[in-house]
Order: C-alpha cells, then structure tokens, then sequence
C-alpha cells in the first residue's frame, strides 16, 4: 500500500531475555503509578465519553480558507517509467521481479505523465482548493545526482504545476514518497549517510525551479514506512531485514535529510518565495486496550512514541528521539539536534485507522513492538475495509489531533495539515457507487470538524487519498483508494468519478456538513438586458441581398477553407411535462419545479449562468391528444407555463429561449405562441429580472453547385430563406415570412389548384406584434451541404417540393456518424456572414455546434477534437475578420445523451456516458480537456515558440545564400543567374569570382 504503514504482523510469544528483565523491575514503579502527564493525558479526556457521545455527528462548518485537498503520489500514478530518460526506481526494480500481486508493474499506472490536462479536468470539477502530488527523484535525477538532469522529466511537473494554477488548484508537492532512484540504493539508499547531500542537492533544485508556484512542500510523506517496511521487515523495496540496525539508521538519516531541506529553503528561498516546508508523517491512533488499566495507557504512549514521536519528537521538540526510545536509537550529537529542531512550518498528518494497546513483555524481539513492550489489537466490530490493516475506527483521528497539539504543536505553534486520509475498495463488483467511502469519509472529516470546534486544535487542511484508483504498492491494482475509478484495462486510463467524489465535492462546496442558503449573486458574464425593439427591417429581396457572401468567399481555394471546461453559461431545457404534468397550470408538480430550482441554484452558486430553453419538443401527451400545436389553444397554454417559469426562476435566469429549432414542430402558431411570451416578459418581468428572451433557430450553410451562375445563387438563398427565415424572417426583420417563401408556396398552390396559398398569412396587426420579438439571434447549426436549382414535382404538395432546390452531402468532407452531418467547418463562418448581411447585423449566440460519434468511441474522440478546433477557429474568423457580433458559443453537449430516433447508438457529449451501467457513470473525453483549454485562452493565441521577435542583428552581420555544385544549371546559365542574384547578396563581383574558382 502507497500511503501509510504495511499490515501488522502477527504477535510472537518469545521470553524477556535478562537486561530487559532488569530494565522492566526498574520501571514497575513507573508503569503501576502513572506520571502527571498520563493522568491529565488525551486518553484521560475522553475515556468519559460514551460510545454514542463519541459517535454523534457534529453538524458544522470549518474556519473560512479551510483547505481542501486530494493527492496522489509519483510512482502510483505517473507511468512513463522509461520514458524521457526516467531513471529506474526501486520500485520498478521490485515490480519487474514479480513481487506485486498478480505481477503487476507501474510501468503505465494511470499514464498521467501524458495526461497533465485529464487530471487538472477532475480536480476542478471535485472543487478542491489544493492538489498534493510527488515528484519522483528519479525522473529529474535518473542517477539521483544533479549531473544527471532530465530536462524533459523536469518540464513535465513545470506542466503540471502550470496547469494546476491555471486551474486555480494550489499545488502541494512532496519532494520524495518512496520511489528512491535505484543508482542511489546501488550504494546502500537511505542507509549511507552520503545520501543526506544527495537529497539536499534534489530538493535544492526543486526549490529553485518550481518554487516561484508552488508555496508548500513535503520532504517526506510516511517516512516510517521506509524505515519498516523497506528496511526493518523487507516487505517494500529495497526489501531489507534488518530492524535492529538499517531500520534505526535510516530514520536518522532522514531526519538530517530533512533538516538540511528545510534550511535550504530558510537560507535561499523562503524570503523571496514566501513558501512553507513540512513533513507529512503517518500514524495510526492508540487506544488503551483496558483504559482503567494505567499500564495500557503507558504502552498506548509508547506505542505512539515509536510510530509517530520517532520522527516527530525531534523535529517538532527538542532535536532529539523521544526518552523512551534512546537507549535503542542512534544518537544525535548537539550540533545536529539544534539543526533538526523547529525545521517544519507546519505538522503533515497521514492517517487511517487506528489500534487498541496492551502492555507486554517483549522480550528480545527486533523492532518497536519487542523494545516498545506493547501489543497491538484490532477491534473486530470496527468496520472492515479491502485492506487487512485498515479499519474505519473515525473517531481515533480526534483523539490523534488532541495528542499530536498536546505533544508537538503546542511548542511549536504550527498548524496542522490533515495530509492523508482515505480506505481501499476491493476491484470489482460496483466501483462507481462507493458508499463504504463515502461514510468512510463523512465521518473522519466530521472527526476533524470536531477536533477543530470542540478542542480547539489548529487543522487547517483535509487531504482525501486519492484523487484517482493509482499502483498500490504490492496490492497493485487489486485494491482501490481513489475518488476517480481508472479502468486499467483500457489503453486510454479513461478516469470516471464515483459517488464519493460527488459527496467529497459537495462538502467542500458547503466547507462542511451544514447547507448553506445564501444570497445568490448573479455572475458577471451575464448579457445586458435590451431595453428596445429590434428595428423593423424591409422584406428580403428574391434572392436577397444576402448573397454578398456567396461572392465574397467565391475565390477560396478548398484548402484555404479546411485551414484550420470551465463553461461560463450551461444551456438546458426545462420538461413541460415534469412541471406540469398535463400541459396546464392546475396539475402543477411541485417536485418538478424543486428540481429545476436545484439545478438552477447549483449553477449560480457555481457562477455558471443558466440559459433555458422553455420547449426543446417534449410537448406533453396530454395537449397533444388536443391536437397539440396545430390546435391554436396551445398559444394560452405555452403562455401560461412560460408565465409560471418566469415568476418561479426568473429571478437567478436571465437568458431564456421559448423554442428550439421550431421547424421541427408546426410554424404558424409557434410564432405567435413565440411572440406573446416575448411581450409576457417584456410587459411584467423585464423591469425586475432584467433578463434576455429569444428563440433558438437552426439552419446549416448551402453552398450553391456553381456559385457562377445566377440561378444557382438564388437557389441557395431560397433554400436558407425556408429554413432559417420561415422563422427569423417574421422576428427580425418585418413580422412576415420571406418574399421567396411566399412566392414559391403561393405559386405552387395556384398550380396545384387551391383556392389560397398553403403557407398562412399573418394580419396586419399580427405582423407588428411578431415583429422584433428577439433580444438577440441564436442558431443551432451543425453541417454545409451543396444545393442546387430544381423543378420539383407539384404532387404531392410538400414543403420540400416547393423550394425546388436539391440538395447533396459534401463528399470531399469527414462523415460523423449521423448520416448527412458532415464537417464541413468553413461553411459556420459563411452562415455567420449572412445572418449578418440578412438580419442587420445582429448580436449572435451558436446555441448547439458538434458533431456524433458512434457508441463504440468512448474517450478518445480525436474526431471531436478536429471538429471543435476547426469549426470554432471559423467562430473566431467571423468574429475577428468579418465584424460579426458573435457573443456566445455551446458545445453540444455536455454528455452523451438519448439522440431522439437515434436513441443511444451515438453520442455528441464531451462526456462519455455508460449507459450499460445502473448509475451511469460519465468520463470525460479528449474532447473535453480541448475544449476547455480553448475557453481557458478565451481562443486560439498564438504559441509562445511561433510569435515573432521584432529587432535587429548587430551591424555587420552577414546575410548570405547558398547552392551546391551538383545542383547548378549550366555555366552559362549560372552566370546568368548568378547577375541576377548581386540584388540579394551584397558584393556581387565576390560571388563571380567564386565561380570562376568552380568552373575554370
């Protein structure tokens, strides 16, 4: 296991040998009458306490700034074991010789060395303020020394760092977590003292090179595991025996290993960095097994002393090992002990269950528990867990916390930083729904809460492990700690968050267990409202002059076409039917509406502002039956649901669309349906809610087959004037349908012998309510196709026949998976162009871009990537070079969803969905870290590496060409050509006579 100390052997009997025996009858005045410190001791605090007292939850929350924190560590998650130059380990040393379970290796791990971008992507979506993760030695010393530097394994924590503060994520880095470069092991590791520079020299280039971000470290997370594990019983690399000596000396050599860091940075850096350096040490609590018994209580003492105050009393006290430990520990001489003690600006706490003590003779048996005289014992009601050494005993923290600001914070007046906490999941089964973690967590958080409000202590941090499934030592993969499940068996390591990582992210949010109401304050982003109509624009020429665009981008070349998540806005759609069941005010679901209010809250809480659209075709069955929109009633009935959600969430939405893409449903009556809700909003809740109305139209670009001839032209404009003006026409230009639509439906109706137009008519004063209805102009948009001039039959009668244009796939462009949405990117930017020429160049949102992938690409859709770099660099075209007023763009969509008559055969989401699982998980894609990071650079700027110096070269500096004999034309020709060049190259005569030194 990666995080704390091994399992607990089993005790062995053996008989005290003599100068024990001796050193026991000394002290048995000792141990029958407890010392002052004893009686008034942490064990004494709570031994009044009741179970149920101990057990009862503290609903509060922590002090404000209160520090959230997940972590992992180098060799558990990184892979990359080899790559870059990486020194090995000895670590990998141990796995490659099968000693893992299954002979598993960390060879790929989680293969976050290539995925800096998917890991920064969790931690900001679990909300943590701080991120806490190791640096291996042996990737930036592969020999351990400086002279071995890779620096391409040093830019890879620059990366990450870089990434982590882009992310408003804090990092915390421990500088060594077990993983010892296996050249510095060659020569006896932490067991030759000539290590103590080595790792002096390592944390002295950390300091300098990463320091200038990153403001706390960690020399050493659990160093008591490297003294008992890897060199007292052998069970972690290096795999050494000997815990009567390598253990004790190891122990002193990191601790001067660490008080040579913590002066280095004391010395050079911390008055220009203003970081903090600590140690992160492990320790299980030690619970009296008879607390009436005063010798229990003494072994608990002891007990802690050779776990926690082997390491801590020297650092935190005086210099030295606890008095209970000397006469078996190596000594420090004055010098030494002044120069350990107080090197730590804060007390690092890994933590994870706890043991009941007894006192015992332990006779001649190596190790603390032989020296120590206790015995330790497990309480078999305390819950099990996936690991034989850890049980969730929460209220042990408590206690710990009270001991260790007794003991150590109490002279050194630093804080204490909770730096690991968590429990293992067996593989298998349900791995996203971790409700064991979950309580797990709830109640040793609520430990710390207590620790905290109740005594007093000085916690400012919780550090949760980890914040993915990672390499756990020699339980490889077979046991599980982390927030996020990795599948391993997946080349990708797509990462999915389980149920704990929602509930740790959600007491964050709240800084503890009591919901907050608080005043919702509205984010900055959102669009300022309108204060008057939209200026009444004349009809639309046949074809409209609009076809400026098709002439302005004739000349591009196809090539010249094809150049090439923290969301501030999230667009969803309310459920009629969930709020009103039966499509009216009187079945009113109060549920319903809790939901939305949740949803809504959530995201201004988050800053996120809610754009809703009030119908995206889910009509409800019950006014279908009625005849649904073709049945002019539905005007009073959408009216009156728009009315109830405008009162209801009003006050936090402040950007609403009445429909999306309306063509799907019946035009007439949506319109005007569409048109009195604007008027609703505008009459009763402008004013208060200040907020914006509009409608969500779509429409794809035509192209025209021969963009030269007329016909053809008119024929593409004709096509976009039935789609997308049968809509925008009436809204935003004079409250009618387009003139082209008019005629060509009028026209087809008196050849197909009807009495009047098939397209309705609106009135007069219809017209002028219609008109203007749209605060600004929103397109879905997904495709381009090719168009061109027909003449469709008369029968029968068709909304297809009567545009009489014809239209084709791009066949030169990728195909998705839904059939006829090719990616054709250079036609947005052309779309963009005419709704400006179209529509008075209005202010406009892309309310859904993206494209589909089949259901067996899950996260590695490289064709999404493609598709949202190219179509938003047009986005970015239009709005740069064009003067198009784009205000907004969203991704459709958040995560793979149900795709109506598709059902669940594709997927347009940035996030992966599994739909074969009962609580379906969501993973982020590739997709979703590209698209973030062109919403965190607001665009595409240019790379630091391509943007160009503007200077000069020094006077003199010679500018030359060149050729090679080989290569030239024939001698008459070359001096020919060689006249032409003395405009280049200054000092012509020079470069002839060089040519006749080659051809004499």
């Amino acid at each position: 296991l990666l995080a704390s100390s091994p399992p607990h052997p089993a005790p062995r009997t053996r008989l005290p040998c003599l100068p024990q025996l001796l050193a026991r009858l000394l002290d048995d005045v000792s141990r029958i009458l407890p010392s002052d410190y004893v009686r008034t001791s942490v064990w004494e605090k709570f031994s009044t306490q009741s179970p149920s007292e101990r057990d009862d939850f503290l609903w509060d929350l922590f002090p404000e700034g209160f520090q959230w924190s997940t972590s992992s560590e180098a060799f558990k998650v990184e892979g990359g074991w080899a790559e870059h130059g990486k020194g090995e380990t000895i670590w990998d040393r141990f796995t490659h010789s099968g000693q893992a379970f299954a002979n598993q290796t960390g060879d790929l791990a989680c293969d976050s060395y290539n995925k800096v971008d998917y890991d920064a992507y969790l931690l900001r979506g679990l909300l943590v303020t701080t991120y806490q993760f190791s640096i291996s030695w042996a990737r930036v010393f592969p020999s351990g020394r400086r002279g071995s530097l890779s620096e391409k394994g040093a830019r890879y924590y620059d990366r990450l760092i870089d990434a982590l503060v882009s992310s408003a994520v804090r990092p915390v880095v421990t500088l060594h977590h077990w993983d010892l470069p296996q050249a510095l092991q060659d020569d006896g590791g932490w067991s030759n003292a000539s290590i103590i520079e080595a790792f002096r020299e390592f944390a002295d280039f950390c300091f300098a090179r990463y320091g200038d971000r990153v403001k706390t470290w960690n020399t050493f997370s659990s160093p008591w595991v490297i003294s008992i594990a890897g060199y007292g019983t052998g069970e972690h690399p290096p795999g050494i025996t000997d815990p009567i000596i390598s253990s004790y000396q190891v122990t002193h050599n990191m601790l001067k290993s660490h008080a040579e860091a913590w002066h280095v940075y004391n010395d050079k850096y911390r008055q220009q960095q203003g970081g903090k350096v600590g140690i992160a040490l492990n320790s299980d609590w030690a619970e009296p097994q008879d607390p009436s018994r005063p010798q229990d209580i003494s072994a608990a003492e002891r007990y802690l002393q050779f776990m926690l105050g082997w390491f801590a009393h020297p650092i935190f006290v005086d210099g030295d090992y606890p008095p209970s430990l000397k006469s078996q520990l190596p000594t420090f001489n004055e010098i030494e002990k002044k120069r350990i003690r107080g090197t730590a600006d804060f007390f690092g706490l890994n933590h994870y269950t706890s043991r009941l003590v007894n006192d015992t003779f332990g006779g001649c048996v190596p190790g603390p528990r032989g020296v120590g005289d206790f015995q330790e014992h497990i309480d078999p009601a305390w819950p099990l867990t996936a690991s034989e050494w850890i049980r969730s005993v929460p209220w042990g923290l408590r206690r710990l916390l009270s001991f260790i600001a007794a003991e150590y914070t109490s002279i050194t007046k630093v804080p204490i930083y909770i730096t690991g906490n968590g429990m293992p999941t067996q593989f298998g089964g349900d791995v996203f729904n971790d409700t064991e973690r979950i309580l797990f967590l709830k109640s040793y958080i609520n430990e710390a809460l207590k620790a905290v409000r109740l005594d007093g202590v000085d916690v400012r941090g919780f550090t949760v492990q980890s914040l993915m499934d990672g390499f756990e030592g020699p339980q490889g993969y077979s046991e599980r700690f982390g927030l996020h499940y990795v599948n391993f068996e997946d080349p990708n390591r797509p990462r999915t968050p389980k149920a704990s990582a929602y509930f740790y992210s959600k007491v964050i949010e709240n800084n503890g267990f009591v919901g907050l109401r608080e005043k919702m304050v509205l984010p900055k982003h959102v669009p300022q409202p309108r204060t008057t109509k939209l200026v009444r624009l004349p009809p639309s020429e046949v074809p409209s002059k609009s076809k400026v665009v098709w002439e302005k981008f004739s000349h591009q070349s196809n090539f010249e076409r094809k150049l090439a998540l923290r969301v501030k806005s999230y667009r969803f759609s309310l459920s009629w039917p969930r709020i009103f069941p039966d499509g009216s005010r009187a079945s009113l679901n109060q549920q319903g509406v809790n939901y939305y209010n949740k949803l809504i809250n959530g995201l201004v809480a988050s800053n996120i502002t809610p754009m809703v659209t009030l119908h995206h075709w889910d009509l409800p069955q019950a006014l279908q039956d009625i005849g649904g929109w073709e049945n002019v009633s539905m005007i009073n009935y959408f009216d009156e649901f728009c009315d109830f959600c405008f009162a209801t969430f009003g006050d936090r939405v402040k950007f609403w669309m009445t429909f999306n893409e309306p063509y799907v449903i019946v035009a007439h009556n949506l319109i005007k349906a569409h048109a009195k809700v604007y008027h609703i909003y505008d009459e009763r809740y402008r004013k208060t809610q200040g907020g914006l109305v509009s409608i969500s139209l779509n429409a794809d670009w035509v192209e025209p087959k021969d963009v030269d001839v007329f016909r053809e032209v008119a024929a593409a404009d004709r096509a976009l004037q039935f789609r997308l003006g049968w809509f925008a026409h009436p809204i935003f230009k004079n409250g009618d349908y387009p003139d082209a639509m008019k005629w060509m439906v009028g026209n087809k109706s008196e050849l197909q012998g009807l009495p009047a137009s098939r397209l309705p008519a609106f009135t007069d004063e219809e017209k002028e309510y219609i008109q203007g209805t749209a605060d600004v102009f929103c397109i879905n948009t997904y495709t381009s196709e090719i168009v061109h001039h027909v003449t469709s039959l008369l029968s029968p009668p068709s909304y297809d026949y009567d545009q009489d244009v014809r239209e084709a796939e791009m066949d030169d462009s990728p195909a998705t998976a839904m059939k006829g949405l090719r990616v054709v990117p250079w036609g947005l930017r052309r779309l963009l162009n005419w709704i400006k020429e179209e529509y008075g160049n209005p202010e406009i949102y892309i309310t859904e871009n993206g494209m589909s992938t089949d259901s067996k690409t899950t996260v590695d859709d490289t064709d999404r990537v493609f598709f949202y770099k190219t179509y938003i660099d047009e986005a970015l075209k239009a709005h740069n070079l064009d003067g198009v007023k784009l205000k907004g763009y969203i991704a459709w969509s958040l995560l793979d969803s149900f795709e109506w008559l598709n059902g669940y055969s594709i997927g347009f989401g940035l996030h992966h969905v599994d739909f074969n699982h009962p609580e379906r998980p969501r993973t982020p894609k590739r997709s979703a870290h590209y698209y973030y990071d062109i919403m965190r650079n607001n665009g595409f700027p240019l790379p630091d590496e391509e943007k160009l110096l503007y200077a000069r070269f020094d006077k003199g500096f010679a500018w030359s060409t060149s050729t090679a004999s080989y290569q030239v034309p024939s001698l008459p020709a070359f001096i020919s050509w060689a006249k032409c060049i003395r405009k280049l190259v200054r000092g012509g005569s020079c470069f002839e006579s060089c040519l006749e030194l080659w051809y004499p």
